[in-house]
């Protein structure tokens, strides 16, 4: 063999390995490329899936809100019965401290104080008006007694 014939033998196996390698990896490249079209198959599916499920969640959100609505909107309106009722209440109360005022401070309450005192004045001048209040249980001595005749004395109220 000549030196032409011996690279053009080396040049040939070169090729052959070259061409093996490159068929090996084609078909290697072919085998991921496959893997890879199924697992976007199976996540597609999926993604269906979860879309679907989303899509029912959404529909009971917003259902949920809906009822929601109605309910703000009820409180809405109880906030609003709530003030009246309390405006309605602090009237009342003004009211109140009105005729209070004008029963314990005015013509009336006056009276009653001038009636008291005057009943508290006859009953001292007559001798009927408590001496001492004593309590339940305890002693009262002589000189604290109403008038003869009432009591015994030492005797507890």
């Amino acid at each position: 063999m000549s030196l032409t014939g011996i690279a053009a033998l080396i040049a040939a196996v070169s090729f052959a390995v070259l061409a093996g390698a490159g068929v090996y990896l084609a078909v290697r490249f072919t085998r991921v490329i496959g893997d890879a079209a199924t697992l976007v198959r199976e996540t597609k599916t999926g993604q269906q899936e979860l879309l679907v499920r989303a899509n029912a969640a959404v529909d009971r959100a917003n259902a949920q809100l809906d009822k929601s609505e109605v309910v703000t909107e009820s409180m809405g309106e109880l906030g609003a019965s709530i003030t009246e009722l309390a405006g309605q209440a602090a009237a009342l109360a003004g009211i109140g401290r009105s005729v209070g005022g004008a029963v314990i401070g005015g013509p009336l309450g006056r009276a009653a104080a001038v009636a008291y005192g005057v009943r508290h004045a006859v009953a001292i001048r007559r001798g009927t008006a408590a001496r001492g209040n004593a309590l339940a249980g305890q002693v009262v001595t002589g000189a604290e007694l109403a008038p003869a005749g009432r009591r015994e004395p030492g005797a507890t109220r």
